[in-house]
């Protein structure tokens, strides 16, 4: 570990703390629950990443900006999001529930598609992350944390256009705009991106594009939407070592629809009904070009969603209850149980739907939250019934003790529940043995820990313990050749993270604002005569540091330092002994200029070209530069 960058970095943070604030930092209101509330308010670890923190970063992509959030695991196969995955506090990719607008986006077939996400990067207002569990909330799928992705909501016309190119054949375009008449609204955009790869097999096309009505009236609100993307990529050693030809096109369409209304002065209402599915295909070996095309993974997924939640305002403060229905159906030539008839693949006359699988999720909450002098509390409880997995109940509370106007003292304990995907129970090849026999993963997690947020100075720390029961994991065992799926015990999860944003006085070097996360984690689980891939293979200490300078009017500059340093370990092959991953620093930096209506922008990934791994023997990108310009009126 470097302990000087540490030390270092701390020692920035602590003298800043000390100077006179200059500069207001906004109250941020919690949008990710049915109660809503400040976020100095809540008992649970919450950070918002809002637009402005956003435009300043050097980022073009969801997964970009989320790489710099506290406690956040962004495990990137490619550059600009092509393939991600997203975990949060040691959890893994499918432990992390995905929120548009409050809208789940989860993927039932994996968690790798969880970033698929048919929402332009341009329209994204801010991004909410909630440390652990909480599916007493949000369900089964908020097992280790939850990120509600909130899109725009303009209050007046607008037309935006974005243009970038860079090295490696990259290319991006957006468009984007509202029209806003009276209580109607329409907006929308559309993105187009590219790139030839930094190597072979690592080119991708991805287009995306959204559309939101919303009328307002009176007592609430009507919402309908519609988006949709696909991305076509090389996958190069993505998923096996060995194999440089591998190649992947996913697409997906999002429908949502949404009512809100107030039915009373104590009394509203949120229905929620939604609908997505995802198509994926993967070519393992160049299958498609030859007459092997029986090998290629052929998937498609529904998922339709339905939920009515309440808020009631009382003599003893708010409750909020609710339900939720939840269909999700998968058709494979790989996943799930053999069908009585086969059914026809789209784009593939010669192929066939053989398998499929649909399980049917019904679940009913209530939450209380309550003030009495200093303390607020929130507690409450989901209950849940699963076709395939039978019922389930998630219990918890979060405790809060105001110490002084801007400070709290909390405390929560939640148990979570996660459901496996179909790729866990079904998926049989030469890289992995899914179990249909898996049971559900449950965890109990406590957090302790203090928060702060003035007008110019936002800071939280805290601690926490997750103890996982029948954690899924994938695991090889020797003399296996395939590593198998399995449900494993005996696991104690110990962390801790702090965060800290600060605005700063006028001063020589022109700075305006320090950003300053760490977190640390641990498990007293081992890998003992085996190679654990998702429960032991997690982030064990990541910082990161944000600076933003304005050295002159119209001019920023921006940069953001981040030290990884994973636990678990990654094999070339069976004859080839494990090799533990090493921890790697990273520098990105952005300078923009502003003229009247336009934004130019100067980006530097991977400034000093580290050469590293987040995924086995999956090559990273090196240094990447990229320009663009934006017009806004």
């Amino acid at each position: 570990m470097k302990i000087l960058e540490y030390i270092f970095l701390g020692f920035i943070s602590l003298n800043a703390s000390a100077q006179r604030d200059t500069i207001e930092l906004q109250s941020v209101t919690v949008t990710a629950g049915i109660i809503r509330n400040e976020i100095k308010n809540t008992a649970r670890n919450l950070t918002v990443i809002d637009r402005k923190t956003i435009d300043a970063s050097p980022v073009k992509t969801l997964d970009g900006v989320l790489q710099y959030a506290m406690n956040v695991d962004v495990r990137s196969r490619s550059a600009f999001g092509v393939q991600a995955d997203i975990s949060i506090r040691g959890g893994h990719y499918d432990q992390t529930l995905i929120l548009v607008d409050g809208v789940k986006v989860n993927d039932p077939q994996t968690g790798h598609h969880s970033l698929n996400i048919p929402v332009p990067f341009s329209m994204i207002e801010k991004i909410e992350v909630l440390q652990g569990g909480a599916s007493r909330v949000f369900g089964p799928s908020a097992f280790s944390g939850v990120i509600n992705i909130i899109t725009r909501q303009p209050a007046t016309s607008e037309l935006e256009l974005q243009l970038s190119a860079g090295e490696y054949g990259t290319w991006n375009t957006h468009a984007g705009g509202a029209w806003v008449k009276n209580s109607f609204s329409l907006s929308g955009g559309a993105e187009m991106s590219g790139s030839d790869g930094f190597m072979p097999a690592t080119g991708y096309r991805k287009n995306t594009a959204s559309l939101r009505a919303e009328k307002q009236y009176r007592s609430g609100s009507l919402q309908l939407g519609y988006g949709f993307t696909n991305n076509d990529f090389g996958a190069s050693n993505f998923y096996h070592p060995k194999f440089y030809n591998q190649y992947e096109e996913v697409s997906s369409q999002l429908l949502n629809a949404a009512w809100k209304h107030a039915f009373s002065p104590r009394l509203s209402g949120t229905l929620i009904a939604n609908y997505r599915i995802h198509h994926d295909m993967f070519d393992f070996d160049n299958y498609r070009n030859t007459d092997r095309v029986n090998f290629l993974n052929l998937h498609k997924t529904g998922v339709l969603d339905i939920e009515w939640k309440f808020r009631f305002r009382n003599a003893w403060g708010s409750s909020a209850f609710g339900a939720e229905y939840r269909n999700e159906v998968v058709r494979s030539n790989r996943l799930g149980d053999p069908l009585d008839q086969q059914e026809t693949i789209k784009g593939w006359p010669e192929l066939f739907y053989t398998h499929g699988k649909s399980r049917d999720n019904y679940s009913l909450f209530a939450e209380h939250s309550a003030t009495w002098n200093r303390f607020i509390l929130n507690v409450g409880t989901l209950g849940n019934i699963n076709s395939q997995f039978g019922f389930s109940l998630f219990p918890g509370l979060d405790l809060a003790y105001t110490l002084g106007q801007d400070s709290r003292l909390y405390y929560s304990v939640n148990r979570s529940l996660r459901f496996p995907t179909f790729t866990e129970l079904y998926l049989n090849n030469a890289t992995v043995a899914g179990d249909p026999h898996l049971k559900p993963e449950k965890a109990w997690t406590q957090e302790i820990g203090f928060k702060t947020q003035k007008s110019l100075y936002s800071g939280i720390y805290s601690f926490f313990y997750t103890a996982p029961q029948d954690a899924i994991d994938k695991i090889k065992r020797p003399p296996r050749d395939v590593p198998l799926m399995e449900n494993i015990d005996d696991i104690n999860r110990y962390g801790f993270e702090t965060a800290h944003t600060l605005g700063l006085p006028a001063n020589k070097l022109r700075l305006k604002q320090v950003s300053l996360n760490l977190a640390w984690i641990t498990t007293d689980r081992k890998e003992e005569s085996f190679q654990s891939f998702y429960t032991l293979n997690y982030l064990k200490q990541k910082l990161s540091a944000g600076l933003f300078f304005e050295p002159v009017r119209n001019l920023s500059l921006s940069g953001w330092y981040t030290l990884k340093n994973r636990a678990g370990q990654y094999s070339w092959d069976n004859n080839t002994p494990p090799v533990n991953y090493g921890s790697f620093s990273l520098v990105d930096i952005r300078a923009a200029y502003r003229l009247k209506q336009l934004t130019f922008t100067l980006d530097v990934n991977n400034l000093l070209d580290e050469k590293y791994f987040e995924h086995g023997f999956v090559a990273q990108p090196p240094r990447w530069i990229t320009g663009g310009v934006k017009y806004k009126i």
